[in-house]
C-alpha cells in the first residue's frame, strides 16, 4: 500500500526542503502498485492530497520523462524514464545474476519461486518465476505481505540480529490474514527458532490459504540474512515429505545467489 502524505493543512508537517520529494516520491510509488493509467483526482484521493498538488507533480514527473500522458483520457501511466531507471536498479541489485537460478529452481519443481527482500515490517517481492501449471497462485513483483505471515519473512527474520526486536514491535494478538496466521507473537517467536535450526521457513497458508511455501534465507558473509528464496505450491501438491525436499531446494537456490548476487550491499534495508 502506498503511504499518505499529508497536506500542510492537516498538521503534519516534513523536514524543511523534503515535503516535495516525500509527496513525488509517495505518486511514483502509487503507479507501482496500480497498473496502468491513472487519473490525478483518484491519486490524491488514495494519498490525501489535494488534487491541484497532483497535477502538479504528475506533470513535473512527465517532464522528466518518469511518466508519460494520455492526452486523450487525461490520465498518467509509467513513462520511459521509470523503465530506465529501474532497469538500472535490477542491475545494481544483481536481479540479472540471480534470475537464471531462479529459473532452474522453476524447471526442477515446476512451481513459482521468488527473491524477495524486507523493507521494514513487510518482505517484498522482487523478482518472480511464474509456475505455468493450471492450478497456481498469481502474484506480482512489488507485492508486500507482512513479515510474520511468510515464509521469507521468517527465513530473514532467524537470520536478522533484530528479530528479538521486531517480536518485541508487535501487538499481543497479530492480524491475522487467513484462518492460519499465527496469532501472538510468542509462536512467531518459536517458529524463528525451528527455522535458524533447520535452514528454512514455512507459510501453511498463513498469508494466501491454499497456498504453502517454503522459504531460505540469502545471508551475507556475517550470516545475516537481507534476502530470501521462496517457492510457493499449491496445498494439493505439497505433501509433508515434498515441503522437507522443497525446502532443501530453497536452502541450495540461496546459497547460489549469495554467491551471486552482492546481498551486503544492494539488499540491506
Amino acid at each position: 500500500m502506498s503511504p499518505s502524505p499529508q497536506d500542510a493543512s492537516s498538521g503534519t508537517r516534513a523536514p524543511h526542503g523534503t515535503q516535495s520529494i516525500q509527496r513525488a516520491t509517495a505518486v511514483l510509488k502509487y503507479f507501482a502498485d496500480h497498473d496502468g493509467e491513472n487519473a490525478a483526482p483518484a491519486i490524491a484521493k488514495a494519498l490525501n492530497l489535494s488534487p491541484g498538488t497532483v497535477l502538479r507533480i504528475v506533470k513535473a514527473l512527465a517532464a522528466a520523462g518518469l511518466l508519460a500522458r494520455n492526452p486523450i483520457t487525461e490520465s498518467f501511466y509509467l513513462g520511459s524514464g521509470a523503465v530506465l531507471l529501474g532497469q538500472a536498479a535490477q542491475r545494481a541489485f544483481g536481479l540479472d545474476r540471480a534470475l537464471p537460478i531462479l529459473e532452474q529452481v522453476n524447471a526442477e519443481t515446476q512451481e513459482s519461486v521468488n527473491l524477495v527482500v524486507r523493507e521494514g515490517g513487510e518482505s517484498v517481492v522482487m523478482l518472480r518465476v511464474q509456475c505455468t501449471l493450471p492450478l497456481r497462485f498469481e502474484q506480482r513483483t512489488g507485492a508486500r505481505f507482512p513479515l510474520y505471515t511468510t515464509a521469507s519473512g521468517k527465513a530473514i527474520l532467524a537470520f536478522s540480529p533484530d528479530a528479538q526486536r521486531y517480536v518485541e514491535s508487535l501487538p499481543p494478538r497479530l492480524e491475522k490474514l487467513t484462518p492460519h496466521t499465527l496469532e501472538r507473537p510468542e509462536a512467531l517467536a518459536a517458529q524463528l527458532t525451528s527455522v535458524h535450526r533447520r535452514g528454512y521457513s514455512i507459510d501453511a497458508e498463513e498469508n494466501v490459504e491454499g497456498v504453502r511455501c517454503v522459504g531460505a534465507p540469502v545471508v551475507d558473509p556475517a550470516g545475516r540474512a537481507h534476502a530470501a528464496v521462496v517457492i510457493q505450491v499449491p496445498t494439493v501438491r505439497m505433501s509433508r515429505e515434498r515441503e522437507r525436499e522443497l525446502g532443501q531446494r530453497a536452502i541450495q537456490a540461496a546459497r547460489e545467489v549469495s554467491r551471486t548476487v552482492p546481498v551486503n550491499r544492494t539488499m540491506s534495508h
